[in-house]
């Protein structure tokens, strides 16, 4: 919760810097910080807040306040540099992040230090959970992922460690590194909720944002924005900022006064707003499920498989997401899929390219070279064999549907007893949302999948596949 000082201080920050609002900034129960309405409002898509570019945060900006006022700062981004490790956006982000709490001493402080200071300092997404609490994730999809990143952020924080500690003396911190795992944790917590991308929206307008590798933006003031289901408002971007507009509705009834005003976060289901913001909704339409491409054990052509999907960008991960027609996987997973149960019986080869590292290797599907992933899915679509690869795509993601069913079930009365006898908080409500949605929607994948498998066994294709392959 932010003090009532720095809360003040932020808002004519703020207001000196040209930000025009007609909304109030209060604390939310649950929530933190949000909007709420000063006076009777009508939705009539009438600009509430204004935020000037001026004040808009990206790499590139980051980058050259790193240059001429942050010597320090400007060091580690050379570093790394120099090294070879990536400085991506985020990375810029989260060293200026850490630099502006912790890492600044005796240098002159950012345009946007009021913005910094205003900034949570606990979050509560599941890479903060203690043990019970990380615990009550057992048996869900999500508990490997927070895992992985979890010790993916470690090894991160390790490589960077020595760069960062030397912002300051560590001498007269007895030694103690200043800037902690759990500092570089919450730098890229605070990145991943609050940053916005303006990715085609950025290159429709003239402005001086930034140039046209920014695509991360972190703007202060809307990101007290919560998110709803039913949004009132929206954000977008004008010709000398961004503006937060009431969405217009057909009611003529008026916004009553202390309404919060909300914007969509995204149709992002329960999984995904938990894993990156720590809340879920018990009427959350949206569904989804990962689990990694299962390679079969005894598939001889698994690791160029692995190494023909890196190189065309297709992810290792299959994702499910809830349709009106059923449940879905997402265009990408299905690439990934065909080519986890294509066999050389189906006319699949792969060719090494030992000494081409931007090439390394070639997929040949019968005597058709595949460069791209659009002719992927044209050779596909057009087999003869299309409705065997389907039905072994389907069987294939229901056994692992089924098995990630069968685990949560499994872990289910445990945890349940856990929770019982826990501590009440909001962290293990959301927890139990989430669980909750994720058994339902893979009861809805079972025997969504279960009935397009059988659908595909009377395909006469798919009658003289299983024939021969039971001989």
């Amino acid at each position: 919760m932010a003090s009532s000082s720095t809360l003040q201080a932020f808002l004519l920050w703020a207001k000196d810097s040209g930000v025009i609002s007609d909304i109030k900034v209060q604390e939310i129960p649950d929530k933190g910080l949000g909007f709420v309405t000063k006076r009777n409002v009508v939705r009539d898509n009438s600009i509430v807040a204004f935020i000037p570019f001026s004040i808009l945060l990206n790499a590139t900006k980051i980058t050259q306040y790193a240059k001429e006022k942050a010597p320090k700062l400007e060091e580690t981004f050379n570093s790394l540099t120099t090294e070879g490790k990536p400085l991506t956006e985020r990375v810029i982000f989260i060293l200026f992040l850490l630099y502006e709490r912790i890492g600044s001493g005796g240098e002159v402080p950012s345009l946007w230090k009021p913005y910094i200071d205003i900034l949570p300092r606990t979050l509560h997404t599941p890479l903060f959970y203690d043990q019970i609490l990380r615990a009550c994730l057992d048996g869900t999809s999500l508990k490997p992922a927070v895992d992985a990143k979890y010790n993916k952020l470690k090894k991160e924080y390790e490589s960077l460690r020595p760069l960062i500690n030397k912002w300051s003396n560590i001498e007269e911190n007895d030694g103690h590194d200043v800037v902690t795992f759990e500092h570089f944790r919450w730098a890229d917590g605070v990145f991943w909720s609050r940053v916005l991308s303006f990715g085609s929206r950025f290159q429709t307008i003239n402005s001086p944002i930034g140039d046209d590798s920014d695509d991360f933006h972190l703007v202060p003031f809307l990101d007290f924005a919560n998110h709803s289901l039913t949004p009132h408002a929206r954000w977008e971007i004008g010709n000398e900022g961004v503006e937060l507009i009431l969405t217009k509705s057909d009611s003529p009834e008026p916004i009553t006064p202390d309404t919060e005003i909300c914007i969509s976060y995204g149709d992002k289901p329960n999984s995904e707003l938990l894993f990156v913001h720590g809340f879920t909704l018990s009427d959350n339409p949206s569904s989804a499920i990962s689990f990694p491409v299962p390679f079969y054990d005894d598939d001889e052509l698994a690791k160029a498989k692995l190494l023909f999907m890196q190189c065309h960008g297709i992810k290792l991960l299959v994702s499910l997401t809830r349709k009106k027609g059923g449940a879905e996987l997402s265009h990408d997973s299905t690439r990934a899929m065909w080519i986890c149960v294509l066999t050389e019986d189906d006319g699949i080869k792969f060719k090494m390219n030992p000494n081409d590292s931007s090439h390394p290797i070639d997929l040949f599907i019968g005597n058709q070279i595949i460069p791209t992933l659009d002719i992927l899915d044209n050779v596909i679509n057009s087999m003869e064999l299309l409705p065997v690869i389907e039905y072994k795509v389907m069987e294939t993601v229901l056994d692992n549907v089924d098995n990630l069913l069968a685990h949560l079930k499994q872990t289910n009365e445990q945890v349940l007893k856990m929770m019982e006898h826990g501590r009440i908080s909001r962290e293990l409500e959301y927890i139990r949302i989430y669980r909750e949605d994720e058994y339902k929607f893979l009861e809805f994948a079972v025997e969504d999948f279960t009935r397009k498998r059988d659908a595909l066994k009377a395909d006469e294709v798919v009658q003289r596949f299983m024939l021969n392959d039971n001989e």
